[in-house]
């Protein structure tokens, strides 16, 4: 919510970073309607489904009914590509959803949400890393100025493309599934999210984090 302008969460699978994320962009969108958020993936089908999720809380939940949007008013109301009711009118949608390897420019965002970009199908070589580190470089023609870029993923490899990013400037916080030994957290260094390091003073090494989503059993 109250992040950098290019941050990074990186955390173990199953602990809801989508989730959150879709909620604070409603969130947005319910303070100001003139929002534009651009939702990036490796696929387009994962965008896809971070839009309509958007779209179904802005349906389900009554507090934002009101911004769903109206089509006898022109405003855009597809599932993946939608416009928030009462926005002054623009070329860029409210919400956009979008694969890494799609037609990412031709619109422009005040958030990207970059969800998963990184798979083991586009990070298995240095080729492939490459070209990712390429295509993600587009979100500059896209973001509006003071514009902001949130990562969320789990690195696949130990050349991930989340640490370029991290020698490029984005910050990022590492949520752990297990409580991490002295030594491993000084690898992390100042990646590691400050609520983890909090836990490790109160759990011992190699227990669950969180374990009411994973029991140590499921570890």
């Amino acid at each position: 919510q109250q992040g950098p302008k290019r941050m990074q969460i990186s955390a173990f699978r199953g602990v809801g970073k989508s989730y959150l994320t879709a909620a604070f962009v409603v969130w947005t969108l319910w303070k100001d309607k003139e929002m534009k958020i651009q939702v990036v993936s490796a696929g387009k089908d994962r965008a896809d489904a971070f839009a309509i999720f958007v779209r179904n809380m802005i349906k389900g939940i009554p507090l934002f009914k009101n911004m769903e949007p109206d089509k006898t008013l022109g405003e855009r109301a597809t599932q993946n590509v939608f416009d928030i009711h009462g926005c002054s009118p623009s070329g860029s949608p409210s919400v956009k959803s979008v694969g890494i390897t799609g037609q990412l420019t031709g619109s422009r965002a005040d958030i990207i949400i970059a969800d998963d970009i990184e798979v083991v199908s586009n990070s298995a070589t240095n080729d492939l890393r490459e070209k990712l580190a390429r295509l993600v470089t587009e979100f500059d023609a896209v973001l509006k100025p003071n514009g902001r870029v949130i990562y969320l993923g789990t690195p696949q490899t130990e050349l991930s493309l989340y640490n370029v990013l991290y020698n490029r400037g984005y910050e990022m916080r590492i949520w752990t599934a297990l409580i991490p030994t002295g030594k491993q957290s000084e690898g992390y260094g100042a990646k590691l999210a400050p609520m983890i390091r909090e836990l490790m003073l109160t759990k011992k090494a190699g227990v669950t984090t969180d374990p009411q989503r994973f029991t140590d059993e499921d570890l």
